[in-house]
């Protein structure tokens, strides 16, 4: 039982909502067991999603003048409340990988590519973390791009980027100055047929199969020059950048796989029967109901205030990360009451409970961990070092990335 959806206080919003709602529930969730029995990438989703415009969210055109951040989350939660793992390329094709293009990259690498990712024609991933460990990304980073007869060759090794294994192109950080610190790493795209890149996947049998990760390896892998973004040296800048769009996208998710654990035990908490009445009657229940919803409520304005600034044109780093740290513990408690409320049947491969606790904790640590949101956020709270410290410049996504 689907639930109606929150009104967004507009109404071309609002009308996107339930566009993209229709859609998870009606071509979606019925096919899940289906999907994932398959065990085959859902290109053909990912390729409806771009017809409906859903990864255009972010780069205004003809057709969509009023693109922005808040069209953005709400189609993020929206399809999170159909199904977790179909809203994954919400990071890829609409927000980390091809706005960091945009904001990033030549006119020649925004032709070649953003118009393709956010159409769902080409899928691309962003290969940011490393074997040795995901939040420290500076001294975690082994990966390398030395220069060679005006190319670079890129030797090293990323652990799990979501899509790899499909992706047709690559965002890579790599060091190109070892003994620079941050000002030593680049980025640069690279095409995932290089010679010279092998993807294997990495199973992760809690996560289903529809948002595989995987492992890249990097075994000298030559680009040109002008296959880097930016100038040599912002790699790190880049990342944090793609970082902050990530997280509205993953604050969003949780906010949506939220809603649909609330949903799922409301409905669950009123057909079940126990001691002779509906289990909703049971004062427990109704405290895990009413926590839910209030905390649900919560973060949906984190979520939406951080939407807005974007919107603003600016980069809320702090708001972005109060939401997601918020919206991500919101949806592990949302998720643990769903369970308990549902007991057994949360196991049952008929409903989706388990993928909800699964995918719950995933965004927990998606795009900087819990522990880490808390750090920032205490250490902005308390002086010692404020998140906004290296303000950035606004990015706004190019119109021209959209032209056919």
């Amino acid at each position: 039982m689907a639930r109606p959806i929150p009104g967004y206080g507009d109404e071309t919003l609002d009308a996107l909502a339930v566009m993209v709602r229709d859609f998870g529930l009606k071509e979606v969730r019925p096919r899940f067991r289906e999907l994932e029995e398959a065990g085959e990438f859902p290109r053909d989703l990912y390729q409806r999603m771009g017809d409906l415009g859903l990864f255009s969210c972010c780069f205004p055109s003809e057709e969509n003048p009023e693109a922005g951040y808040r069209a953005l989350a709400v189609v993020a939660e929206q399809l999170a409340y159909a199904y977790p793992p179909i809203s994954a390329p919400m990071n890829l094709q609409a927000a980390t990988v091809p706005l960091t293009i945009a904001n990033w990259g030549t006119a020649d690498q925004i032709d070649a590519y953003v118009s393709g990712l956010i159409a769902g024609r080409t899928l691309g991933c962003n290969a940011m973390t490393e074997p040795d460990g995901g939040s420290d990304l500076l001294g975690a980073m082994r990966t390398r791009a030395v220069r060679d007869d005006g190319d670079f060759l890129i030797t090293g090794a990323k652990m799990w980027i979501t899509n790899a294994n499909v992706a047709d192109v690559a965002v890579v950080y790599a060091k190109t100055d070892p003994g620079a610190g941050h000002k030593g790493v680049s980025a640069f795209l690279l095409p995932m047929d290089t010679p010279g890149v092998v993807v294997d996947r990495v199973p992760c049998r809690v996560l289903g199969k529809l948002m595989p990760t995987n492992m890249i390896t990097f075994d000298g892998a030559r680009v040109p020059a002008s296959a880097m973004l930016g100038a040599e040296g912002d790699g790190f800048k880049i990342a944090m950048s793609a970082m902050d769009f990530g997280r509205l996208t993953v604050a969003a998710r949780s906010l949506g796989l939220a809603q649909a654990c609330l949903d799922a035990a409301v409905e669950y908490a009123t057909q079940r029967e126990a001691f002779g009445q509906q289990i909703g009657h049971f004062q427990m229940v109704k405290k895990q109901i009413a926590d839910m919803t209030c905390e649900v409520a919560a973060a949906r304005k984190l979520v939406w205030d951080a939407a807005v600034k974007y919107d603003e044109g600016t980069i809320p780093t702090r708001e972005s990360s109060i939401a997601k740290y918020y919206a991500a513990e919101v949806c592990n408690r949302a998720a643990q009451a769903c369970a308990e409320i549902h007991g057994g049947y949360a196991f049952s491969d008929e409903l989706p409970i388990s993928v909800y606790l699964n995918y719950a904790k995933l965004w927990q640590t998606g795009e900087g961990s819990a522990n880490i949101q808390a750090v920032l956020i205490a250490d902005d709270a308390l002086g010692f070092k404020p998140m906004d410290r290296h303000k950035r410049p606004s990015f706004v996504a190019r119109p021209a990335a959209v032209t056919a």
